[in-house]
């Protein structure tokens, strides 16, 4: 039995095995779009599975468990069972965190995104398992967040373990990944399209063909599964039939605004929680978040849990003004707080439901006061959730598909476009606020350089980045001109040739270094060649002092007579003192010596250690136009000029490879 098991084992092995090594080397290349595809469609069912799987054990667990009438239905609870659920369940929720390994503790979206772009997308199963426990107690128990956090998380792991277990390259691993988080998101609000952006916005973030095609199918099979389970409906039942108008411009630039300041505000909360909160033991900062939740939950149960129930009595306009201003306030505070206490749940329900009860909460008073029907109130619900989400994501592409799903109502763009991009501008331009995952991940030092989507080297000039602090000298020169252009401690020294080309650039320390070298080098030798001449004058001088001394007593020894005609006589010693004062030499005069060195002694600045091959570069070009400069001249470093080929052409600034990429990466 054994040898013919070994047998099949052996008929079917070798040909699975030559296979997958196929397969292997045909996912490295980059157009192996039919292979990715259907594994994409792979990655989505698994994510999807587990993510009906978290919601069914969800839901099951609050029905049955905690005897709700429906799930979500928190308000039916009893006032202290509000209070101490929360409170409770978070210490104990502290507690198992407390005891698990520190790298276990890692889950939720920002755990993806570090995993995504820094490890080549590998998700342990632990944190997986983590996730999928912590995630349906912390919302079993109250907390305030969502499913689709741990729903990213678990899609991410699919895609990662499908590609892993196959041994495949991990541009492939990438790509599952990224399907296993659209389809997540897809099947956690029964939003294909809107799966599709996010997972391109917010984690990939990279929009190509060869990551679209993929994404999308598992993005369906992302929904279709979930429809199948849980019926067609979209996550809220709000439907809407509105045909915009031109006065209602102002209002939804207002709405706008009013949401982009409550974003940045929340990300702001966020950070200084993170902030305040940084050294706190794991337990104590779950316990925080439960008692602040069993607190505000005792006075405004609406706020416990997810919220997808209250959303639809704000798109009803069932709640008064007073009690949509009070809910949103305590979401809003108790949200951001709990997102920087760290809890591992979703952000972005508590988002929408913020959004959603600003603007019924707009919608709510223009109905009162007679401005619009009662049925308008679902449509700027629906807008304020799309603003939320735009502002506080930065992914107004997703925010825009979800708004379109979650109503199916055409009319809805254009409104949803404006209060979405003024949102987000009010949230980014004014407040400076980047995305809510960004943020998290600077917060708490895991700043993530990765390709950006909202620049690329199209939208950025040269000029926005070079570094202007820079002198030039022509080659070769002279150390005077060499010492004059390090005279202002400039950044960069960039060097010349006789046609005013760019040779190279010079850091300015390694500039200074070469020239106190050279010139302490040139002086030590002009002041030994200057001794010489001096000891040499001297010799010759002390030769013919005793030359004279030999010849001082025959003169000494005639006759001392009266010239007649002269009337004076000539004293000896007064003649030898006088040839004597003709004969002293000065000293060297050091300062007339440096600034001979200086003027004559040239340098050739491209034989110093630390030059750099560089290159010049229209200042008015883009960052892309400069990247291929660099490729065809092939330095990594430019010199933007204005008025390239002038000879008045002058020297703005330098920029290096490092610094460009960099500029494209984090902007």
């Amino acid at each position: 039995m054994t040898a013919l098991l070994a047998r099949i084992q052996d008929w079917f092995g070798r040909p699975l095995n030559r296979f997958i090594e196929r397969l292997r080397l045909r996912l490295a290349q980059p157009d192996a779009l039919l292979q990715v595809t259907l594994l994409g469609l792979i990655a989505g069912l698994l994510a999807a599975l587990l993510v009906v799987a978290f919601r069914l054990a969800l839901e099951g667990l609050q029905v049955y468990g905690l005897g709700l009438p429906g799930a979500e239905r928190y308000e039916s609870l009893p006032a202290e069972w509000r209070l101490l659920l929360p409170i409770l369940g978070a210490l104990v929720l502290g507690l198992a965190f407390h005891l698990l390994p520190f790298g276990m503790r890692n889950v939720g979206v920002g755990h993806v995104i570090i995993r995504f772009h820094r490890f080549g997308a590998d998700m342990p199963w632990q944190n997986a398992v983590v996730q999928f426990v912590a995630g349906i107690w912390g919302l079993l128990i109250g907390l305030t967040g969502g499913r689709e956090g741990p729903g990213i998380h678990l899609g991410a792991f699919s895609g990662s373990l499908l590609g892993h277990s196959l041994g495949l390259p991990n541009n492939s691993v990438r790509t599952l990944s990224g399907c296993g988080v659209a389809a997540a998101i897809s099947a956690a609000f029964n939003t294909p399209l809107a799966g599709v952006i996010f997972a391109l916005e917010v984690v990939i973030k990279q929009y190509t063909l060869a990551s679209f095609l993929p994404v999308i199918l598992a993005s369906s099979m992302g929904a279709l599964l979930a429809t199948t389970v849980f019926g067609p409906e979209t996550l809220f039942t709000i439907e809407i039939h509105h045909q915009m108008s031109f006065w209602e411009v102002p209002t939804l630039l207002a709405l706008g605004l009013i949401i982009g300041a409550m974003a940045a505000g929340y990300i702001q909360i966020v950070e200084g929680t993170i902030a305040r909160s940084w050294d706190w033991p794991v337990w104590a900062r779950f316990t925080a978040a439960g008692v602040a939740t069993g607190i505000i939950g005792f006075w405004v149960p609406e706020i416990l849990g997810i919220g997808h129930d209250t959303t639809d009595l704000v798109a009803a306009a069932e709640l008064t003004l007073g009690a949509l201003l009070i809910i949103a306030v305590a979401k809003w505070l108790l949200a951001s707080v709990t997102v920087g206490l760290g809890l591992p749940i979703g952000t972005i329900a508590p988002v929408l439901m913020i959004g959603a009860v600003v603007g019924g909460t707009l919608g709510s008073l223009l109905y009162r006061l007679d401005q619009i029907p009662l049925n308008d109130v679902a449509f700027y619900t629906v807008l304020g959730m799309g603003a939320m989400m735009g502002a506080t994501l930065q992914a107004p592409l997703a925010a825009l598909a979800a708004v379109l799903e979650l109503t199916s109502d055409t009319g809805a763009i254009l409104p949803a476009m404006i209060t979405i991009v003024v949102s987000g501008l009010v949230s980014r331009m004014v407040f400076g606020k980047s995305g809510l995952y960004d943020a998290i991940l600077r917060a708490n030092d895991q700043q993530m350089p990765g390709p950006s989507l909202w620049f690329n080297g199209d939208n950025i000039g040269v000029s926005s980045i070079i570094e202007r602090r820079v002198a030039e000298v022509n080659c070769p020169c002279n150390l005077a001109r060499f010492e004059q252009a390090l005279e202002e401690k400039p950044a960069w020294l960039v060097i010349r040739d006789e046609h005013r080309q760019a040779m190279g650039v010079i850091r300015y320390a390694a500039a200074r270094a070469a020239f106190d070298h050279v010139f302490n080098q040139a002086l030590f030798d002009a002041q030994a060649r200057a001794e010489a001449e001096q000891a040499a004058r001297d010799a010759d001088a002390e030769a013919e002092a005793e030359a004279g001394a030999d010849e001082a007593p025959e003169s000494t020894a005639s006759p001392v007579h009266d010239s007649s005609e002269a009337g004076e006589r000539v004293e000896p010693s007064d003649t030898t003192e006088a040839a004597s004062e003709e004969q002293a030499e000065p000293g060297i005069d050091m300062e007339a010596l440096a600034d001979q060195v200086r003027e004559e002694v040239l340098v050739d600045p491209a034989e110093i250690s630390g030059f750099y091959r560089a290159a010049d570069v229209e200042v008015g070009y883009t960052l892309t136009q400069a990247q291929r400069v660099m490729r065809e001249e092939d330095v990594g470093v430019l010199v933007a000029r204005r008025m390239l080929g002038s000879p008045q052409a002058r020297t703005l600034g330098v920029m290096t490879a490092a610094m460009l990429e960099q500029a494209i990466v984090e902007r």
